[in-house]
């Protein structure tokens, strides 16, 4: 049974709050604390709390403010006190640390609202301002006690916000609405403006109301949802706006909030955070995983810090205390298995709660589709739990994040009450898992292509020229990853292109687009590998290949290693890695090279064909494929039969001339290929005969001798 995690109404302690109370002197706060203070009304007797914003935890300070519902409350930096409105009295009243409500006599209440449940106390002056969709905007002047009218509905607008909050810096009032529209009002004119939305229900789950918003010293403001007490911060931007998850703090339908706008909310030493790094978001900054340090922990052992030590530093450090000694695993992490862990747990009392994460795809997140545990139940002593490997996690080294705590569908990130987490590397394996390599062992193949299709060109077959090697990663016969791995060996074309590898019978949906790794250059690359709106999958490694790779290393070069004297023993390196979201059976995979490709690279010339057919840039649908390959559902048909390409569809014969000629071949590594602008029939006369015979029986050792001089050496 899940636990309930709104603050209930107990059973109170019958404290009468009679004309005496609100007589004795009211005792202000310690100056400008950096608690949040909220009153709840769970049963109409209002109930003061105070919360740690950082882990959202919370202690009861008094069971009983007022005899009445107490709302629209907010802190007075100017003398210490809670102001807020008592909805018993009819009227401001005057809270101090002993959270006793004491009614004001405020003059000129007749011209607003007798209820008031949105308010706050400015920044900048000594004055509480309150707000009441169809009413308007209202001031109580706390050293006159006379309340004005700021601003009428039709001023300041019907705004559906539940709490504002004034600025530290400038003194102007902010609030989100239940639809995440961030609103400032100016309060001397009661003049509003919508910023940008900041936060969306569809976007984080669940709907908003936010009865209780607060600020720091930053000039960030906090807003906490009344359904599930989840905490958001809002970085204030004008109309770039923009706000995070923070903390799981106290859910309640009835509630508002008060805090000192001056004061930090600061890290504390009584926190527990995880060591993995950063990316994972294990700082404080970051949004980090942290826990207040209570009784229920992982382990035997719970420590707490003011923030992380994130790997390869390690909070142990700090006291020589091993405090990650609550996860163990047993048997080995295997790709497509099932998997289990020990969790020993202490303090839980039947009421422990554990979610975990393993990063599979090893991208630095824990991503939504990477929780291994959603919300557990362990109870105090070793828990065994199960859980499956998927058939995309990639084999190696990763981090795995547990988090043990009372409240229900916690994320990888933020804070929360009590608990604790631990973070682990973990090694994922392949075994049982086989390979299959393309070309065999560990040589690559290379692509050679004249760019100048649909003409022949100057067809020196080294416009680009690519190494490539394939590996195919398979459990009980069916193929669940993909790696290719490439370098650019030569580029000779003055037109740009890009390079692509399409897979043949391979819907985009059957590839787990999110966890697609493209590296080039051992850099992990931000962009869409899996190309949008194509019947079959299709790769793009790089739209623009000159734009990561340089000529010559000699004065004059203006190629990359196809001009005499430009050699260079640099080779522009690229990683393709693929998981699947389901395995696919070995019978449907395409056979290999795939269908490697070019095309010409968006914005820029490419020919007067290109030109002519497309209307002025050709981009992506001028592609060159290997003989007799049929191109993508994006390639522009209207290049079919132009200057010298004779493509057949009807018989199924694409990118050849008329006399067999391709655009694109396939050859050993160690092939020569030609000097810039040498014909490829010129440095290897027998190539016509091989291209020309349907059947490749003839001179099928064409591109072992090239003729002296006409190929291109380092």
């Amino acid at each position: 049974m899940k636990h309930n995690h709104s603050i209930s109404y107990l059973t109170t302690l019958s404290i009468a709050v009679g004309v005496s109370a609100q007589l004795q002197a009211a005792i202000p706060f310690e100056s400008c604390p950096s608690q949040a203070f909220m009153l709840q009304n769970p049963s109409g007797t209002p109930i003061a709390y105070g919360i740690s914003l950082d882990v959202g935890s919370y202690s009861t300070l008094s069971w009983e403010v007022s005899s009445g519902k107490i709302n629209a409350v907010g802190y007075s930096v100017h003398d210490d006190f809670i102001y807020g409105w008592d909805y018993g009295a009819q009227s401001l009243t005057k809270i101090g640390s002993d959270f006793i409500s004491n009614p004001l006599s405020v003059s000129n209440l007749n011209i607003g609202p007798t209820s008031f449940y949105v308010g706050d106390v400015s920044t900048n002056e000594s004055a509480w301002y309150g707000y009441r969709i169809n009413n308007g905007l209202f001031k109580i002047d706390i050293d006159t006690l006379t309340m004005s009218q700021v601003a009428t509905s039709t001023t300041i607008g019907k705004l559906r916000i539940l709490d504002m909050a004034f600025h530290p810096d400038d003194g102007i009032i902010y609030s989100v609405d239940n639809y995440g529209y961030l609103y400032q009002i100016d309060p001397t004119t009661g003049a509003s403006t919508q910023l940008n939305q900041v936060i969306s229900s569809s976007g984080v789950g669940h709907s908003l109301s936010f009865g209780a918003q607060y600020f720091d010293v930053d000039g960030t403001l906090y807003l906490s949802n009344n359904g599930n007490g989840y905490i958001y911060a809002v970085d204030i931007n004008g109309m770039n706006s923009s706000s995070e998850f923070f903390a799981y703090g106290p859910s309640s339908n009835s509630n508002d909030g008060a805090r000192c706008a001056f004061a930090a909310v600061g890290q504390n030493d009584n926190s527990d955070y995880g060591d993995a790094p950063d990316s994972y978001g294990t700082l404080y900054d970051s949004m980090g995983a942290r826990h207040g340090v209570s009784d229920l922990m992982l382990g035997d052992v719970v420590d707490g810090e003011s923030d992380a030590y994130v790997y390869p530093l390690s909070d142990d450090a700090s006291d020589s205390s091993n405090d990650d000694d609550g996860i163990s695993f047993p048997v080995p992490i295997e790709i497509q298995e099932t998997s289990f862990i020990y969790a020993n747990v202490n303090g839980a009392e039947g009421e422990g709660v554990l979610s975990a994460w393993i990063d599979w795809d090893q991208d630095g997140q824990f991503n939504e589709d990477e929780i291994i545990l959603n919300s557990e139940w362990v109870d105090d002593g070793q828990n065994q739990l199960y859980f499956n490997v998927p058939s995309w996690a990639l084999a190696g080294t990763t981090w795995a994040r547990f988090r043990l705590s009372r409240t229900y569908d916690l994320g990888p990130n933020g804070g929360v009450s009590m608990g604790e987490v631990e973070d682990y590397q973990v090694t994922v394996t392949d075994q049982g898992v086989s390979v299959e390599l393309y070309p065999s062992g560990a040589a690559y193949t290379t692509f050679a292509y004249e760019d100048q299709y649909p003409k022949v060109g100057d067809y020196d077959m080294n416009d680009v020229l690519m190494n490539v090697k394939y590996t195919e990663y398979s459990h009980s016969n069916n193929v669940i990853q993909l790696r290719i791995d490439g370098q650019v060996a030569a580029l000779g074309g003055t037109y740009r292109s890009g390079f692509a590898i399409r897979l043949p019978g391979i819907s985009p949906s059957k590839i787990k687009s999110a966890s697609v790794k493209l590296i080039i250059d051992g850099e992990l690359q931000n962009t869409e590998v899996v190309e949008s709106g194509t019947t079959d999958a299709v790769l793009i490694v790089h739209e623009d290949l000159w734009s990561f790779t340089e000529s010559g290393e000699e004065e004059g070069c203006y190629m990359f290693r196809t001009q005499i004297g430009c050699g260079t023993q640099y080779r522009p390196s690229w990683t393709l890695i693929i998981p699947f979201e389901q395995p696919i059976s070995q019978a449907q995979m395409p056979d290999f090279p795939y269908d490697p490709f070019i095309y010409a690279t968006p914005g820029y010339y490419h020919g007067n064909d290109g030109l002519l057919v497309s209307g002025g840039h050709p981009g992506r649908g001028l592609e060159v494929h290997l003989k007799n390959k049929t191109p993508t559902s994006k390639f522009n048909y209207g290049y079919i039969g132009r200057s010298d390409d004779t493509t057949n569809t009807a018989a199924g014969t694409y990118f050849h001339t008329s006399n067999g000629l391709p655009w694109a071949i396939e050859l050993p590594l160690d092939w020569k290929h030609p000097i810039e602008s040498i014909s490829i029939l010129d440095a290897y006369p027998q190539f016509a005969n091989f291209a020309q015979d349907e059947t490749g029986q003839t001179a099928t050792d064409w591109y072992v001798t090239p003729i002296t001089g006409k190929a291109y050496t380092d």
